[in-house]
């Protein structure tokens, strides 16, 4: 009788679980901003930085509806990142990032015991490129901010020509 009054009680999340929650959803919301072209480069760099710093914590690994979820957002943010990051960066190099955003994801939601039967190195070369895009998006975004800078400098300089006129 105890048991059957148990199935009908509210699922309570524990605490570690609804952080992990807050945590996927704000990669999900990180990267469907760099899908859009919303600042691509800032907003995928902190959907980078994110998955770098949790994905191997104990918290306890993603689920598997998350790691889908997830892994659609990273398609879509690189095409987005194809379309919105300067053409001068090369595609090659984005392609090469998201592989190892993708292949993060998918670790995010392994069970610590199949993450440790892994070859250490094979993860952390997958740690370094992911480090590598996340570095150049990094890089991309300061260049973006001191434009933007540069282009707010040159209004302030044109628009009391423009009201004298």
């Amino acid at each position: 009788m105890q048991s059957a009054a148990k199935a009908f009680e509210p699922a309570h999340q524990t605490r570690a679980e609804s952080e992990l929650d807050y945590r996927v959803d704000r990669v999900r919301c990180d990267l469907a901003q760099a899908a859009c072209g919303d600042h691509t480069a800032c907003a995928l760099s902190n959907a980078m930085a994110s998955i770098a710093a949790h994905y191997r914590e104990a918290t306890g690994p993603i689920s598997t509806a998350q790691r889908d979820e997830l892994l659609t957002a990273v398609v879509r943010a690189q095409l987005g990142a194809i379309t919105h990051l300067p053409e001068s960066y090369r595609r090659e190099q984005i392609d090469a990032g998201m592989q190892a955003l993708a292949g993060q994801v998918m670790l995010w939601a392994e069970t610590r015991e199949r993450s440790t039967e892994r070859r250490q190195h094979a993860m952390s070369d997958l740690d370094a490129y992911a480090r590598m895009f996340r570095n150049d998006l990094h890089n991309i975004s300061l260049r973006e901010e001191i434009d933007r800078r540069a282009w707010e400098r040159r209004e302030q300089h044109i628009q009391p020509l423009r009201n004298r006129g």
